[in-house]
């Protein structure tokens, strides 16, 4: 994993431990609570390495099940099924790499800012002059947490595309491109 990527991960994650506690009692985000992994989602350069690792590090066993669920779900994505469900999540609806998830699914649940006109208008759930604020339905029914408990999503994204040019260019690939999480994970047995 990148230095870079490895700090951004960490104060990502800081950031959102310290909110998980402060608003614990607003969020219903727990072990086996899967509502946000019914997405298929796609990575960048640098998060697809650090998926590609954790995966290799898992037991035989486990990286045959993730490579046969990977193919399902890459083939129902392709086909535009309905019904998605990230090729990562187990059947107990845990994350099969958690220490390892890309920061997009680090920050679900969370209140997020992201900028005017991003975030569609049913899923906003507050606006303030810097931008929307929208969490998990399942979170926050009483209420939105303050403007400086608010994760901006914005610099999070532009933090994380800086990282991946700069590890693109060291590994000499395409730092637009993107890899689906159904094929990274449809990869594990090879």
């Amino acid at each position: 994993m990148s230095d870079e990527y490895r700090a951004l991960v960490h104060k990502v994650s800081a950031f959102c431990d310290t909110q998980s506690e402060r608003y614990r009692a607003d969020m219903a985000c727990g072990p086996g609570c899967s509502s946000c992994c019914h997405a298929w989602l796609s990575v960048c350069a640098v998060e697809e390495a650090q998926l590609t690792a954790a995966i290799a590090a898992l037991p035989e066993a486990k990286r045959a099940e993730l490579a046969e669920r990977g193919q399902h779900e890459l083939e129902r994505e392709q086909r535009g099924d309905q019904g998605p469900r990230c090729a990562l999540l187990d059947a107990d609806g845990r994350c099969a790499v958690y220490e390892h998830r890309p920061l997009v699914c680090r920050t679900q649940g969370l209140a997020l800012r992201y900028p005017h006109g991003v975030v569609p208008v049913s899923a906003v759930r507050e606006r303030l002059p810097s931008g929307d604020v929208t969490c998990c339905p399942l979170n926050f029914g009483e209420r939105v947490p303050a403007a400086q408990d608010v994760l901006d999503a914005e610099r999070v994204d532009q933090l994380l595309g800086l990282v991946n040019v700069r590890f693109s260019a060291t590994a000499g690939d395409d730092p637009t491109r993107r890899r689906a999480i159904s094929k990274i994970a449809a990869a594990a047995r090879d």
